[in-house]
């Protein structure tokens, strides 16, 4: 038995369409081993019992043979998709003829005697039925449907979740847009609009739109360990686990009396922005209570924060909840990378931060950073210093310990907050919980660790998060040695930038230590927003004569009342 026949698949769906699939699947010698749905109406399929799916997926099996989702509907499909995160396979039936300079993404479905000609790109969770010609160097984008029969001619385009239907006719070099239908029998001789319903030969234009997304604001509690779990499902799956938003760091910041919660913006039915944050009551009664987000780089993260729509409609409906729910005021700490765009609140330009764009070589890296860096560098080299860094699970308790010892020493030697004396067991938790978001940089003088700095990776970005030098070795410039050689390690792994924050008032001694390594990179500004909701609330719990949103000012402490 050829070693193919031998792979199960999975259906997520159990309706005619699925029956067709599953003659693809049997014609490869591929077994199906599974078949879910929401609302499974035959019963049987290919022998096998459907089992029913709850519709928040609580009781799917993610981990298991790959799938394929058997729904017609591209719309459907695109949800199901991206709300289940498992391995997809793509299925050509062997009735068909297919290129073999074809690309075809995951999720894709070939049907018995389609013909696809050279150079054409398939995306995935497309579907390509029975008898449908595709000529050469044709794009056909994720989650389209190519009805039987069609022909699609040279250098067509066929944009995402666009329908073609029965019989249809596409000539050379036409576009048809985003969601656009293509009613059956139709003749196409010219570009299709996003959207937009054609048909008749020559076809012609009976529905033109712009699409109206439907957005839904999710409020969900931090608190079983359900919850926790699907909140980390949710930042793995579409936020690359951004450790700034992880569990554990956002546990850390947690008052007994605080309640974590998050606001889950979706985009018809798919997730586009997340903020977790603190809700906080104001006095000893549960009636008014105000929103804080936690330390470091916050605010809501986006799918694509440039998509002009997602943020306004965050806050939009994010300011109704808190009007509905006696939320008085909010105090939100933004990230880098522009999230503080459409706040409704008043924004403050808190402190200037250190972003650098990390050069494709090593050279490039070297001219850029100052004379000074460079010739502290070459300091630490006579001093024999090395260098090591340890990522994910080669960070053992050992090389924690050796973090933590230095790091510690210089948060007593600088008389910092109790804050920010995290212990062993918290640095344990969050590292080991977040692996792959993780790395530990060493400079060692004869086997001591006399330098080091814990990194967050979050793709293709580095954050200096916490770090510290034993103040015996500073002779030996520990720290630029330890920097420069995270920079080239960064080079050899393709990352793209170097977070190193600012200092603790804008250029002061610290911000200018950081500032060497990338004089010449244009600085980043870490916003703020203060946002009063309830201004006769507000002014009655601070005591204070009437306030209105812009007359906050920077240097005022905010809320006034927890300042009483």
């Amino acid at each position: 038995m050829d070693r193919i026949s031998k792979i199960k698949v999975r259906l997520y769906g159990a309706g005619g369409h699925a029956h067709v699939i599953v003659d693809a699947l049997k014609s490869n010698d591929f077994e199906v081993s599974e078949i879910f749905d929401d609302d499974p109406k035959n019963g049987l399929i290919a022998s096998l019992k459907v089992e029913k799916i709850a519709a928040n997926y609580e009781n799917f099996q993610f981990k298991g043979s790959p799938m394929i989702i058997a729904i017609g509907n591209n719309k459907v499909r695109k949800k199901i998709a991206n709300q289940l995160d498992v391995e997809y396979i793509t299925v050509t039936h062997k009735k068909s003829a297919v290129a073999t300079n074809t690309t075809i993404g995951n999720g894709t479905v070939i049907f018995a005697g389609a013909i696809i000609q050279p150079n054409t790109k398939i995306g995935k969770h497309v579907i390509i039925n029975s008898g449908a010609s595709v000529d050469h160097d044709n794009i056909i984008e994720d989650f389209a449907h190519i009805s039987p029969q069609v022909t699609l001619c040279g250098e067509v385009t066929i944009k995402e979740g666009a329908f073609i239907g029965a019989n249809s006719v596409i000539i050379p070099k036409v576009t048809i847009g985003k969601w656009a239908t293509v009613g059956a029998g139709s003749v196409v001789l010219e570009n299709v609009p996003d959207y937009a319903t054609v048909v008749g030969n020559p076809s012609r234009i009976i529905t033109k739109k712009t699409k109206t997304k439907a957005y839904h604001l999710f409020v969900k509690k931090l608190k079983s360990l359900e919850d926790i779990n699907s909140y980390k499902k949710l930042l793995n799956q579409y936020w690359t686990n951004n450790v700034y938003y992880t569990y554990e760091y956002l546990k850390y910041y947690e008052n007994p009396t605080d309640k974590l919660r998050y606001f889950l913006l979706t985009e018809e039915g798919i997730p586009v922005a997340i903020m977790p944050f603190y809700i906080r009551k104001i006095t000893d009664s549960e009636h008014y209570k105000d929103v804080i987000t936690p330390y470091g780089y916050g605010g809501p993260l986006c799918i694509d924060c440039n998509n002009s729509s997602v943020l306004p409609k965050f806050w939009e409906q994010v300011d109704q909840w808190y009007h509905k729910n006696n939320i008085i005021s909010e105090f939100v700490r933004f990230n880098l990378d522009g999230n503080h765009k459409d706040y409704t609140g008043s924004l403050t330009e808190t402190l200037i931060n250190i972003k650098g764009a990390i050069k494709e070589n090593n050279e490039a890296q070297w001219i850029a950073f100052s004379t000074k860096v460079r010739n502290n560098y070459r300091k630490a080299e006579k001093y024999n210093l090395s260098f090591r860094l340890f990522e994910g699970k080669n960070i053992t308790d050992e090389i924690i310990t050796e973090f933590h010892d230095v790091y510690i020493e210089t948060m007593e030697r600088n008389n910092a907050k109790d804050i920010y004396f995290f212990s062993k067991q918290y640095f344990e938790s969050i590292i080991y919980s977040n692996p792959d978001n993780f790395a530990i940089a060493v400079s060692y003088k004869e086997n001591i660790a006399v330098s080091v700095e814990l990194i967050i990776i979050n793709a293709t970005t580095l954050y200096a998060f916490l770090g510290g030098t034993r103040a015996k070795y500073f002779e030996c410039r520990p720290n630029d040695f330890l920097r420069v050689e995270i920079l080239k390690w960064a080079v050899t792994n393709k990352m793209k930038f170097y977070v190193l924050g600012g200092g603790q008032q804008n250029n002061d001694g610290l911000y200018k230590s950081k500032k060497m390594f990338f004089p010449k990179d244009e600085d980043v500004i870490f916003y703020t927003g203060r946002k009063i909701i309830n201004k006769e609330v507000y002014n009655l719990l601070s005591e204070i004569a009437p306030t209105t949103d812009e007359s906050i000012e920077a240097h005022d402490y905010f809320p006034a009342y927890r300042k009483l």
